[in-house]
């Protein structure tokens, strides 16, 4: 019904910013500080002000086209801004709580078609070298341990895509026999598995810094659940005003509201016809109640329908009931996916994207998602990924 759950990391891959970058950089510490104390230079702590510098180039945006810095997140928040002369631009940035807490980006924009960006992290004193172009491929950052590790990260990110994708794609060609894509698939989810391990570790690795801090968060959805909550533990206490720890901590505690063993959340939301209907309706109909979190919009959700339909047939009978909860926003798309995919059972939909109501209710950050919930409204199943393991489930609760 998905990619396998993953295991706690175990990739001997380990790089920080502790034991990296500073071969590469002693030799010039050493220069500079033979320098300053050379020319006599002395600068009180106090009054220095805590900043990085930006020195960027351009290879193919225009002299006075204006680069934007802003944070790099959904509710991006803009703080400075430059002008393109003769191919360069400069910034500096001051080191505060938005900044340090943060990855920051570099944007250029004139059209969806025209424009270029890069990300990076600001670090105290550090000078950044920035290559933009309008080629993502190209786009560099240099200058700063945290930028040099993000950017091995990145490499090994895309080893793992370059493996991946092609499997992938091969899983899904109708020229293969059913036995050749099944074996594609196979090895695409033991490649996965290998990358969430990996990032699972290098994130553990940089748990004492932004990027490591900012992978745990963004990448919760696909990591180990017994890692994250071991990883939430151990994350800086600099770190717990950052929005997104924040948010990492409240959806850990959601998922352990509602986790096996505890009471099912109840929903309630229009149905196809515009009649409310709410979740414990069909819970208490049924002896064992399958809900499925799904959209029209989301290839997986529809690539599992079929699975479940066998089910549904398999074990309606013995009181086996399947309510889906579309995380759809246009009610058309939703309705034509229900005719589409003949779902025989109930549907229900606040129409709200991903601001559904099921998603703070439950901590749904991906779909498909699942939750198997006896006759009494006991959580018995969370998103049991492995086919043999629901089927397992099921039989065993309507014994």
């Amino acid at each position: 019904m998905g990619v396998p759950s993953c295991p706690e990391a175990g990739i001997p891959f380990i790089i920080n910013s502790k034991t990296i970058y500073q071969g590469h950089i002693m030799f010039k510490r050493h220069r500079l500080l033979l320098i300053a104390l050379l020319a006599g230079i002395f600068i009180p702590a106090s009054a220095q002000q805590p900043s990085c510098r930006i020195i960027g180039t351009v290879t193919d945006i225009d002299d006075g086209s204006v680069i934007r810095l802003s944070t790099f997140a959904f509710d991006a928040k803009m703080l400075d801004s430059t002008v393109v002369k003769n191919g360069q631009f400069e910034l500096t940035v001051p080191i505060n709580e938005t900044t340090a807490q943060n990855m920051l980006g570099l944007t250029y924009y004139k059209s969806q078609k025209d424009y270029a960006t890069t990300q990076l992290f600001a670090e105290a004193g550090a000078t950044l070298k920035v290559l933009m172009s309008r080629d993502y491929d190209k786009c560099s950052v240099t200058g700063s341990p945290l930028n040099f590790i993000q950017k091995v990260y990145n490499e090994k990110r895309k080893e793992f895509s370059a493996r991946i994708i092609p499997l992938r794609e091969a899983a899904r060609d109708e020229k293969l026999s059913e036995a050749e894509r099944q074996e594609k698939e196979k090895q695409a989810n033991e490649e996965y598995k290998k990358m969430v391990e990996f990032e699972q570790d290098f994130a553990y690795q940089n748990i004492d810094n932004i990027l490591g801090v900012r992978l745990i968060t963004n990448s919760a959805p696909m990591m180990d659940k017994a890692f994250l909550a071991k990883a939430a533990k151990e994350i800086p206490e600099r770190f717990c005003n950052n929005p997104e720890v924040v948010a990492l901590k409240e959806g850990l505690a959601t998922e352990a509201r509602t986790a096996e063993g505890r009471p099912f959340v109840d929903l309630t939301m229009p149905d196809p016809k515009g009649k409310t209907v709410s979740l414990s309706t069909y819970i208490k109909k049924n002896k064992l109640t399958l809900v499925d979190f799904w959209a029209s919009w989301c290839g997986p959700c529809r690539a599992s329908i079929p699975g479940v339909k066998k089910l549904y047939e398999k074990y309606r009978k013995q009181g086996f009931g399947v309510v889906g909860v579309s995380f759809d926003s246009k009610k058309e798309s939703w309705l034509k996916a229900i005719r589409e995919l003949a779902l025989p059972w109930p549907q229900m939909s606040d129409l709200k994207g991903w601001q559904c109501a099921a998603s703070p209710a439950y901590n749904i950050k991906a779909i498909p998602f699942t939750l198997l919930v006896d006759q009494q409204g006991t959580i018995v199943g969370r998103n049991i990924d492995d086919e043999a393991a629901l089927v397992s489930k099921i039989e065993e609760m309507l014994k």
